[in-house]
């Protein structure tokens, strides 16, 4: 199928909002909302995100794959990894505002570091997967980073296996570890072309 990619706009929020959700796992959503009854909040929290104009998850750090037919198939979501700071900002004004937590910029470790372009969120919806779309998806941020003169990065779940064959496939290497919400994943980086 021949997918068009476009910047998103904020039409596209609620979609980057499954998309950040997909990418966090269902697992961990349910422990960041505090339980499955509240997964809703949680999804408004990130559809919240996706509209603001400062925020990791703003559609300003998005792209949307559509079908011919204008369906929305899947999104990637990257930004530069030095602005992470004032962008994450947002989500933790929020979090503590929508879900009652109490967290500052301190109880957060940087999952990404200034030097590379950080790929937060890749999601194609399964009835597109199979189809090369996660690796046109991940061409686009990879075209950010070479703009950026700065290698594309990511983190993958130890558990994940699928996730990391399709990076290895798409020219990542393993650069280490970091941790994300209290576990470590493995750090990845895709050099520039």
């Amino acid at each position: 199928m021949d997918y068009m990619i476009l910047r998103a706009t904020t039409k596209d929020a609620p979609f980057l909002a499954e998309t950040v959700m997909s990418a966090i796992g269902e697992d961990h959503c349910m422990h960041m909302a505090g339980g499955a009854y509240r997964l809703p909040l949680l999804r408004k929290l990130f559809t919240h995100l996706a509209v603001a104009e400062v925020s990791q998850y703003s559609y300003r750090n998005a792209y949307v794959a559509f079908t011919p037919r204008g369906e929305r198939a899947g999104a990637v979501i990257c930004y530069d990894g030095a602005d992470l700071a004032r962008l994450r900002q947002a989500f933790i004004d929020e979090a503590n505002r929508m879900l009652g937590w109490n967290i500052s910029a301190d109880d957060m470790k940087s999952e990404t570091s200034d030097d590379e372009i950080y790929l937060d969120s890749l999601m194609v919806l399964p009835k597109f997967r199979r189809q090369g779309l996660a690796m046109k998806l991940i061409r686009k941020a990879a075209d950010k980073a070479a703009m950026a003169r700065k290698p594309l990065g990511l983190l993958v779940d130890h558990d994940n296996p699928e996730a990391r064959r399709v990076y290895v496939a798409a020219g990542f290497q393993s650069v280490g570890e970091r941790p994300f919400a209290g576990k470590m994943m493995e750090h990845m980086q895709r050099p520039n072309d």
